[in-house]
């Protein structure tokens, strides 16, 4: 965790990552839960997510875990709803001489 995330990235997120579509019976397939430290912010503005879909966003997270990806469920601590992640994008972090974190859209 680099020096900024320590102090930045105080809360917690639990991740659902998606495997696959049961060709099946339909069902979304799950792995493992883990958890990311992060912040967050509600907020609600047109979006695009990573297919070019555009829908409303209720939260984004920021974060510097690498493994949240596309389709992945979030749930914000505190919080019992599942969200799906739609939009990852590069969080510049170059102003403290850092890797890019990330920004996750639900």
């Amino acid at each position: 965790m680099s020096q900024t995330s320590e102090w930045v990235y105080t809360n917690t997120a639990t991740v659902r990552p998606f495997i696959s579509i049961d060709q099946w019976d339909g069902q979304i397939v799950y792995g493992v839960e883990y958890e990311i430290a992060c912040t967050w912010t509600a907020k609600a503005e047109q979006m695009r997510d990573d297919k070019g879909q555009e829908f409303v966003s209720k939260n984004e997270i920021f974060t510097e875990d690498k493994r949240p990806k596309y389709l992945d469920l979030i749930q914000l601590n505190g919080d019992t709803q599942w969200q799906e992640i739609r939009s990852v994008t590069g969080w510049d972090m170059s102003f403290f001489n850092e890797e890019p974190d990330f920004k996750l859209v639900t």
